[in-house]
């Protein structure tokens, strides 16, 4: 009965760990341009003999749903979102150069221009830093423009244009932390076939009714995990007590 045991003890850790996936992804559901986690599991086989009908969970595949979430107009000159393929080179505040399609943009005290979560938008010359202005437009290929504070407002002065790229998926990765990091292979070049909607945000691409029925099956599933070891164990303490008996 230890095998049992053991297979149905794996397989409830496995299903443990998709439950805290499936549950960071619903905490996610409102934030903009969240990707998605996927989660699997592969079985091996327990023992040396792949005769043994004992199969466990052996450890989780995670990937990432890459796939676009819709775009919610807000009318906000500072709200971008990435039409189909693409991403947004950014720099983190621990100073490392990332990818992402959060536009929700705002203006720092010193110029900096950054999303909601403090990234700073890296331009096609390195980090955007704006001059105070009376006003800022953003193009659909990712230019901005702008009217210094203080000037006649006659036609705008370019001065930086988002870096977009558009590398393989294949290429990309997403950490521990939520960033998504491209590979050594990937191809990192300005594109100019990459373009963004001016005041629209991509929402999460996070299914929250799929999210929790999803929820709803997994604790089912570690209900019978947890109910097969308890009746393992039952039949190993009846077994033992029948040998003491003989």
């Amino acid at each position: 009965m230890n095998s049992v045991i053991q297979i149905a003890a794996e397989a409830a850790r496995k299903v443990s760990q998709a439950q805290a996936l499936v549950t960071n992804n619903l905490a996610n559901a409102g934030t903009t341009a969240f990707k998605a986690d996927l989660y699997a599991a592969q079985t091996n086989y327990l023992g040396v003999s792949s005769r043994d009908a004992s199969a466990i969970p052996s450890t989780p595949l995670t990937a990432v749903d890459f796939g676009g979430g819709s775009l919610v107009a807000t009318g906000r000159e500072l709200d971008i979102a990435i039409n189909g393929q693409g991403w947004m080179q950014v720099l983190t505040p621990q100073g490392e150069e990332v990818l992402s399609r959060r536009g929700d943009l705002r203006i720092e005290n010193n110029g900096n221009l950054i999303d909601a979560a403090g990234n700073q938008i890296m331009g096609e010359g390195g980090p955007i830093n704006l001059p105070p202005a009376s006003t800022i437009n953003i193009g659909v290929d990712g230019t901005i423009s702008l009217i210094p504070l203080g000037e006649a407002p006659v036609a705008g002065a370019t001065v930086d244009r988002i870096l977009l790229v558009n590398p393989n998926p294949a290429d990309l990765e997403k950490g521990l932390d939520g960033y998504i990091r491209a590979n050594q292979d990937a191809n990192l070049e300005p594109d100019a076939a990459v373009n963004i909607a001016v005041g629209s945000l991509e929402s999460s691409n996070v299914n929250s009714v799929a999210a929790m029925v999803q929820m709803i099956e997994l604790s089912r599933s570690f209900e019978s995990h947890v109910k097969t070891m308890q009746s393992a164990d039952e039949l190993d303490d009846s077994s033992a007590s029948l040998m003491r008996l003989e």
